[in-house]
């Protein structure tokens, strides 16, 4: 019996105990291509914890953590599949309260679990894991910043229950914190909901508005004219709050704050500002975001900049070259299959079409798919392929821009590709349908940002 399938019979002795948990909740219902448990009393306008569970088939335990007061989401689709806006739909669907999301998995699942949350790192705050697994299973997640990974022993239905209430009161502001905290996140909302109203609200005419480039100094209004554009989209731009400071001045009429937040495009970044009571509620004076750059990047990263600001884009680096291709037609049966005979007729096309590039290294995935269609090219280029797993998209996205100056092959998936150009700064990479093998993509990276071309071979 699956080790899920344990903690399911420990938690309910047959369907009158599921009918009798469930019977003051909502009726299961669908979103974004999950099966969403929602709890009782649920108010679609009022903040709620939403954990994801990647298990289909645990009905039953989604209805035991509802209870706690979580909105419980059960992707439809098998982990290993859901790309990296996997939970968009969710986030447009709901209020989430704190912003990210919770991640749980049990025994295998847990495997598919850990890559899927990696490839949307930005939506999760924590992950919990039981039922056999280990530490060594979640460490790729534990090296995230502001993330809280648990990994539980033995469990029931009851201890789970209490343990996602406790991880989500952990983040919870008490006392006069707690309305500066609701007004951050209802500021962090209203740009992914692309409400402009609500925003501009909390971010008035007379404050100041500091962004990540040294010229972004704009007052509110400044700021709302140029985000106009954005606000026209469903969502404007979306930064997820994983961690927050809040301090409330004496007299609770001034406030200051500093948040970790986490976006898919430029990653991990810091907010910090000022907030004042106005109306009767919190409103911001001044917000300030940045993206911390760590000690050991810093010395290299502002010779970059002071090259930028001294020869202007064309002269601060030299362009660097990524050349980004789907494994090609794969064949048998198993997760790692090979090439069928036009799978290699296709890498054998492709070292054809790369014969005279000047290549300097060869990246693939683990699998043998990938593996298989850039061996053509490595042997005409004398060239090794280096292997890195496939969820470690943001990994290889730095390998890549170490190679300053260089032209490199890449190998991945459907799901990867897409994933390896937003990482590398593309803001709105192309989809590859599961029949399509034949797309390769070109990007130039310099100090201006990346450019893609999009061809067929």
């Amino acid at each position: 019996m699956p080790r899920l399938a344990v903690v399911v019979c420990s938690l309910f002795v047959g369907l009158g105990s599921v009918r009798a948990a469930a019977q003051d909740l909502p009726p299961p219902s669908v979103h974004a291509d999950c099966s969403v448990q929602l709890p009782a009393g649920f108010d679609a306008a009022r903040p709620t914890p939403l954990l994801v569970l990647f298990d289909a088939d645990a009905a039953a335990l989604a209805i035991e953590i509802a209870r706690a007061g979580f909105i419980v989401a059960r992707p439809a689709s098998p982990p290993e599949s859901l790309g990296p806006n996997a939970f968009d739909g969710l986030r447009a669907a709901f209020v989430i309260d704190q912003g990210a999301m919770h991640a749980a998995a049990s025994g295998d699942h847990v495997a598919g679990a850990v890559p899927a949350v990696l490839r949307n790192r930005h939506q999760f705050q924590t992950l919990t894991v039981w039922g056999g697994a280990a530490a060594a299973d979640v460490a790729a997640v534990q090296k995230l910043h502001a993330r809280r990974v648990h990994v539980l022993g033995e469990v029931d239905g009851a201890s789970l229950r209490e343990h996602f209430r406790r991880l989500h009161a952990e983040r919870r502001q008490a006392g006069a914190a707690a309305a500066v905290d609701a007004a951050l996140d209802a500021f962090h909302e209203a740009a992914a909901k692309g409400d402009e109203a609500r925003y501009f609200h909390l971010l008035p005419d007379d404050a100041v508005f500091l962004g990540t480039d040294a010229s972004e100094r704009w007052t509110g209004a400044e700021f709302r004219r140029f985000a106009m554009p954005y606000f026209e989209r469903p969502s404007a731009w979306v930064y997820v709050p994983l961690q927050r400071h809040v301090e409330v001045a004496d007299g609770g009429e001034l406030a200051w704050f500093d948040e970790v937040l986490d976006n898919d495009a430029y990653g991990e970044c810091r907010g910090s500002g000022v907030l004042v009571r106005r109306g009767g509620g919190w409103v911001l004076r001044q917000y300030n975001l940045t993206v911390p750059v760590p000690n050991e990047l810093a010395r290299g990263l502002s010779q970059r900049i002071r090259a930028f600001v001294d020869g202007g884009a064309k002269t601060a680096t030299a362009v660097t070259t990524v050349i980004l291709v789907r494994h090609a037609e794969k064949g048998g049966e198993g997760l790692d299959p090979g090439l069928v005979e036009a799978g290699e007729r296709r890498a054998a096309r492709l070292a054809t079409l790369l014969r005279d590039v000047p290549l300097t290294a060869i990246y693939a995935t683990e699998y043998r798919r990938t593996a298989a269609t850039v061996a053509p090219t490595g042997q005409a280029h004398a060239l090794a392929t280096t292997t890195l797993p496939a969820h470690e998209v943001r990994p290889l996205a730095a390998a890549l821009r170490e190679r300053e100056g260089e032209t490199v092959l890449v190998c991945g998936h459907s799901n990867t590709v897409p994933a390896v150009l937003r990482a590398l700064g593309v803001t709105s990479p192309p989809a590859i349908d599961d029949a399509e093998y034949d797309r390769l993509f070109v990007v130039t990276i310099d100090a201006e940002g990346a450019r893609l071309l999009a061809l067929r071979y």
